[in-house]
């Protein structure tokens, strides 16, 4: 067997977990389909954290990230790189959450914040992983509820761009291309949900020590604007 794509001419690689999304993507163009089976095992995690945050319903979360990589899958050749594929990515499937929830025509949305099963290190917003003290684990969850709760009394139009901010560390033009909004409007979207956040959980905030943990996510997530 030839170690070249058959389409293309290009290497066929040996170990795609050591490729870009992009090159992985452009693979499944040529119609190597053990490449998407990469992309699959990358986002699979973060796309359903992502809409779980939405939808609140693990059947639904699950069945809109498998909806979202099989569309992706299936129009993989209108991809361009003139966009991180992460980015069209998240476009599909945030349109398909809005077409859900006007579906649902109902708020506010029970989330979860607890970390996706995979790439957990990317998501700002949840409580930072508890050493093996029982008591900081505890509190550990005590804030992600909290963070929940906080995050579920966002307007929905504020809170898609908040999560792609501060879950998936989208940059304010990758969040742009998502939401078809105004650069001007992302950013202004993502103060308010920030603001909002805020008077929402600080409240809740009884104990002293998850206000200083609260704080430290908020610091970390402004030093990264």
């Amino acid at each position: 067997m030839s170690d070249r794509s058959p389409e293309s001419g290009r290497p066929r690689p040996k170990v795609y977990a050591d490729l870009r999304d992009e090159e992985l993507i452009a693979l499944v163009q040529d119609g190597q389909k053990r490449a998407y089976d990469e992309i699959v095992r990358r986002f699979k995690g973060r796309l359903f954290s992502f809409i779980m945050r939405m939808v609140a319903d693990p059947v639904e979360a699950e069945e809109i990230a498998q909806d979202t990589l099989i569309r992706a899958y299936i129009h993989a050749d209108k991809y361009r790189e003139i966009a991180k594929f992460s980015t069209w990515l998240f476009t599909i499937a945030t349109n398909l959450v809005r077409n859900q929830v006007r579906k649902k025509k109902r708020q506010p949305y029970m989330l979860t914040l607890d970390p996706a099963p995979e790439n957990d290190d990317q998501i700002p917003l949840d409580p930072p992983d508890p050493v093996s003290d029982p008591t900081r684990m505890l509190e550990g969850r005590e804030l992600g509820e909290l963070i929940a709760k906080a995050t579920a009394q966002i307007p929905e139009k504020y809170r898609i761009p908040f999560l792609l901010r501060e879950v998936e560390q989208l940059s304010y033009e990758e969040i742009q291309q998502v939401t078809g909004l105004k650069l001007g409007t992302v950013r202004s979207r993502i103060n308010r949900a920030r603001n909002r956040f805020r008077a929402n959980i600080k409240p809740l905030l009884k104990n002293e020590s998850l206000l200083e943990d609260l704080e430290r996510i908020e610091a970390r997530c402004e030093s990264e604007d």
